[in-house]
């Protein structure tokens, strides 16, 4: 009686850990997956940082900004003569 007690309670037990075995190796294969999602959005966003930082390089150039300036807002250079200087009395 106890044998076939102790037989019963070791194939229950070695299939419980068999299950748990499964289990752990699904949630490892999960992650792994998760993991690499991750890593390729990561990717991506780098990527998309360095384009917009060439972009805004791109767009703080004074020479364009210049350009930009005088050709489409009709901004005119403004001379030394020009410039008037406010004494901090008034």
């Amino acid at each position: 009686m106890k044998k076939t007690i102790f037989i019963t309670l070791f194939i229950v037990t070695h299939i419980g850990f068999f299950f748990l075995q499964i289990q752990k190796q699904m949630e490892s294969v999960r992650e792994s997956f998760t993991k690499q999602k991750n890593e390729r959005t990561l990717a991506q966003l780098e990527q998309n940082q360095q384009e917009l930082n060439n972009e805004l390089q791109v767009l703080q150039d004074k020479q364009d900004v210049c350009t930009f300036a005088q050709e489409n807002l009709k901004f005119k250079p403004i001379k030394l003569t020009q410039l008037h200087r406010l004494s901090h009395d008034e």
